[in-house]
């Protein structure tokens, strides 16, 4: 016998159903193996062969007839080469949904970022076929487990040496924005073909489970402690200091501020077009000071209204100057939870506190107006 395994396909009487003579025998019969296989012709109308198994590992031509009436019942339900749907990685699925997604406007370059920080080295190449419930469990534990980076040195004393503060982990919120990102690559690969099957990332009649994140802000700014912290960051950062007031003034969310651009400014309304969360381009009533606030920057109709010094581009997080601002006026204690830590969300929530506080709306109407 030869000690090659023969490349001729040899029919058994199931239709599309040959098998392979190995050159290994069968340890229970000493005769040479059978590797079975059957036949296809994709959407193309090109053909192609399809391993299933040896005939020594309990594979049958019965087994092999019924995984080829699946694979063609597959292809002609999704017009996917399951072969084909097998090779399509993780990093496939999710470049092609980043250049859908800035094509159509869509707010994904944030969640992208996440994802590039914190996963893509470690599942960019992985075929989304292998991303199974046991994989995405042990991913969401190890970020849960990331440091963020953010470790506060304590100041030495003159008798002992410099102490290194507790180390923060990715927030919960994060880990889910991850994710998040991930899933709506796949529905996108899914919804234009691209890939085939159930999205293993889906909570719907699935095993998968996002983070129970407690993220909501309980800390808002006092008319004294907002007049502090402004006249600090006019004197820091100009710019901050009017994207701050904008927050406080109007209640808009420090991403749709960075996206503002100078065609966004309707003086004639007295107000704003904003791309808020998910993408949705609305209009916002605001005061009239803000409104010349932001024509005296005298911006391009394309261009970001409050930009980076050096970039001349869009801001896509907060200045490090305004956490300084906040230390130097003690408005948060050092290592407070994050419940309360003053950002430039707290702004926002400012505005709503001190709205509601006013008793000029109802619980109905504040909402509406937070969006």
């Amino acid at each position: 016998m030869s000690d090659v395994t023969s490349r001729k396909y040899i029919k058994t009487k199931f239709e599309g159903v040959f098998y392979r003579q190995s050159a290994k025998r069968d340890p229970r019969t000493g005769e040479p193996d059978r590797i079975y296989c059957f036949c296809f012709t994709d959407t193309q109308g090109k053909g192609h062969w399809k391993t299933v198994g040896r005939h020594s590992k309990g594979i049958r031509p019965t087994l092999v007839q019924k995984e080829r009436a699946k694979f063609l019942a597959e292809i002609a339900v999704t017009g996917v080469n399951p072969v084909e749907r097998e090779k399509v990685t993780i990093g496939d699925l999710v470049d092609a949904y980043l250049a859908w997604g800035k094509s159509e406007g869509k707010s994904v370059s944030q969640h992208y970022s996440q994802y590039q920080a914190h996963l893509k080295d470690k599942i960019h190449s992985l075929p989304v076929v292998e991303l199974t419930p046991n994989l995405l469990s042990t991913l969401k534990a190890q970020l849960l487990k990331t440091p963020t980076g953010n470790t506060k040195a304590k100041k030495s004393t003159g008798k002992s040496k410099a102490r290194t503060g507790k180390r923060k982990t990715l927030a919960g919120q994060t880990v889910n924005n991850i994710f998040s990102f991930m899933r709506s690559a796949i529905n996108h690969a899914i919804a234009t073909s691209m890939w085939s099957g159930v999205n293993p990332l889906s909570t719907k009649g699935g095993t998968w489970k996002m983070v129970t994140a407690n993220n909501e802000r309980l800390r808002f700014l006092t008319r004294e402690e907002a007049k502090a912290l402004l006249d600090d960051l006019e004197k820091r950062h100009p710019q901050l200091h009017d994207m701050a007031l904008l927050s406080l003034r109007t209640g808009l969310r420090p991403t749709e501020i960075f996206k503002l651009r100078g065609q966004d400014v309707d003086a004639n309304a007295c107000g704003l077009y904003i791309i808020q969360k998910g993408g949705k381009r609305v209009f916002v009533r605001v005061p009239e000071d803000m409104i010349r606030m932001l024509q005296a920057y005298k911006r391009k109709p394309a261009e970001p209204i409050f930009q980076q010094p050096r970039k001349k581009t869009a801001f896509t997080k907060t200045p490090a100057c305004f956490k300084t601002a906040v230390r130097k006026l003690g408005l948060e204690p050092e290592n407070c939870d994050s419940l309360y830590m003053v950002t430039l969300h707290t702004m926002r929530h400012t505005f709503a506190s001190w709205l509601a506080q006013s008793g000029k709306v109802t619980l109905m109407e504040l909402q509406k107006l937070m969006r």
